[in-house]
């Protein structure tokens, strides 16, 4: 991915030539070519000079006019490689040297020297601004577009990608000292601008949305020509596209979207290629109802995160928030009516006390609690007769309506509350659990009902039948190699027919399973048996016992088979005659 980059030389040009003939600016060894010239720098200077001076009529050395600019001597241009690119030092030079010759011709005196100081390979060319013949080079916009073209054309022919332009963001150019000094201390105001669109690009969905943000924390904007900004506290505005490339509005837009694309693989994605590895994973169990349901779950998932725009789990996090802020304002609203209602059905129960149960002195000189009590609802609602007290009664059919949508909203916040929290818990498990996957495939595989087993072991017998009818021998692991070897010698031997499917069940068994041991046909036989304990559910029950005597089979069948080779006896050791014990 080749740069280029360029200035011209005034009045400079042995200094300029010997910088970059200087020996200390390579690791590997200065690689220097010249062009009709000598590579030694100073013999260099000397024939640019005199084609220079010969053509112009002018010093090659003369000093800076007092008033304008000094003539153009020399065309520097720089020629910078990605590292990722791999370029050797050798290659640099021939790109180098082959774009010199295909850009100005054979006739060009120039200088080419590769370094590596920088700890990215590039190549200095200097030209001179007049070649053999006289013909004069100027360095501008259309000169400099064009080398940028020859450049990324000669560049492919070696294999290497040419630069891309469009995406390519300059780093922010400190205009002055005080810019520096208050960049060094942390007081710019400038990079505090900077860092603040940085944050609120993670969260912003345009530009237009950054800056109502911005102006919400303080910021002021100011239209026109080019967008200008001021934080809280400056004084002057500043240009969005002078805080750099990456900040104009264009480009924030751009990376507004790109963080969004991002967010939304790293966030979204997973949530629906997690079916498809459930899948793989089941191997058998692929099309088993438990299996189905947890893919289901994820894909039910995908789509809300879809069909809501949830794009981040910060956004996700920020719904659950709210649906539990407003499950709580929602609950503190059926209290305090459920506080009313029930305030209103005393005033009511205590109405009709009044006017049912209560004599004239009782109204008159109330004794009783119950009695003073309905004797001060009459007189605060001011009620003459029974029939006045059906405002109370429209009253409280009014609260219980209010109720019953405030529980339905309730409810309906509850299932917001799940929705979101599941979409949180799954996204935390899925990053943070290698094994997530391997543990849903696990439980779901242990949902499998009687029928679905059985349904597997009648399509693996198929299979194994088909295979056996047409002698095809499958790649098999040890074990599967030992059971099928086996049938085939008990087919061949027309022994009695339950033998040969005890042993093809087995075979559908560890194929089901991918057993590939006693060991772990064990484990899966414990595992059945521990959770046929623990169900109280009578199907599950039987699906788990039913499972279990499969294993217990297959580990018998797996037994009955010489799999391994028998133990070695120890070795006799020769008995050695004791030692006579010589008396003297």
């Amino acid at each position: 991915m080749p740069f280029i980059k360029t200035k011209n030389i005034h009045v400079t040009p042995n200094r300029s030539l010997r910088y970059i003939c200087d020996p200390k600016k390579t690791q590997g060894g200065l690689n220097v070519t010249s062009v009709n010239c000598m590579s030694d720098a100073r013999n260099a200077y000397e024939d640019m000079k005199q084609i220079y001076e010969y053509y112009s009529n002018r010093k090659f050395n003369e000093p800076m006019p007092k008033l304008g600019k000094a003539k153009v001597k020399l065309i520097h241009y720089i020629q910078s490689f990605d590292p990722k690119d791999n370029i050797s030092i050798d290659t640099s030079q021939k790109i180098g040297l082959d774009l010199v010759k295909e850009m100005f011709g054979k006739d060009v005196q120039a200088v080419i020297a590769t370094h590596d100081d920088t700890g990215t390979i590039h190549n200095h060319i200097e030209i001179n601004v007049y070649d053999l013949k006289g013909r004069h080079f100027s360095s501008d916009k259309a000169s400099l577009k064009k080398i940028k073209k020859l450049s990324d054309d000669i560049c492919q022919r070696y294999g290497i990608k040419p630069f891309d332009r469009e995406n390519y963001v300059r780093q922010p150019i400190i205009s002055g000292y005080h810019e520096w000094i208050n960049l060094k201390r942390g007081t710019s105001w400038k990079q505090q601008i900077r860092e603040r669109i940085d944050e609120l690009i993670n969260i912003s969905d345009c530009f237009d949305d950054l800056r109502s943000r911005m102006e919400q924390e303080g910021f002021t904007f100011k239209d026109g020509k080019y967008i200008c900004v001021k934080a809280p506290g400056q004084q002057r505005n500043v240009r969005l596209k002078t805080l750099g490339d990456n900040y104009t509005p264009e480009r924030i837009e751009k990376r507004i979207a790109e963080q969004k694309k991002k967010a939304f693989e790293v966030f979204v994605t997973p949530f629906y290629t997690i079916s498809t590895g459930i899948k793989i994973k089941a191997g058998a169990y692929k099309n088993t109802s438990a299996i189905n349901r947890t893919c289901g779950k994820y894909m039910r998932l995908y789509e809300i995160l879809i069909q809501e725009n949830i794009t981040t789990i910060t956004e996700a996090e920020s719904k659950l928030s709210a649906a539990e802020k407003k499950y709580a304002e929602i609950l503190q609203q059926i209290q305090e009516l459920k506080e009313r209602i029930s305030t209103l059905e005393s005033e009511i129960n205590s109405s009709n006390h009044y006017f049912d149960d209560m004599s004239f002195m009782q109204r008159t000189f109330p004794k009783k609690d119950e009695d003073k009590t309905a004797v001060a609802v009459i007189k605060e609602h001011g009620f003459k007769k029974k029939e006045d007290t059906s405002v109370l009664l429209e009253q409280l059919e009014k609260y219980k309506s209010e109720l019953a949508e405030l529980n339905e909203k309730l409810s309906s916040s509850g299932g917001e509350i799940r929705k979101y929290k599941e979409i949180v818990d799954e996204y935390y498990l899925l990053n943070n659990d290698e094994d997530h996957i391997s543990k849903l495939v696990r439980e779901a595989k242990e949902r499998t009902t009687s029928e679905e087993w059985n349904n597997m072991i009648a399509q693996q017998r198929k299979v194994i039948l088909e295979e056996l009818d047409t002698l095809t021998d499958p790649p098999m692991y040890h074990l599967e190699k030992q059971i099928w070897d086996k049938i085939v010698k008990l087919r061949s031997m027309k022994v009695e027919p339950y033998e040969v499917e005890k042993l093809i069940r087995t075979l559908a068994v560890i194929r089901i399973d991918k057993i590939d041991s006693t060991e772990t046909a064990r484990r899966l036989f414990a595992r059945m048996k521990s959770s046929a304990a623990s169900v109280k559910d009578i199907s599950k029950r039987a699906s788990f016992l039913r499972r279990c005597r499969d294993y217990d089979d297959m580990i018998e069948v797996i037994r009955s088979i010489d799999i391994y080779p028998p133990e070695r006896k120890p070795t006799e050791q020769k008995k050695t005659p004791p030692k006579k014990n010589h008396r003297r």
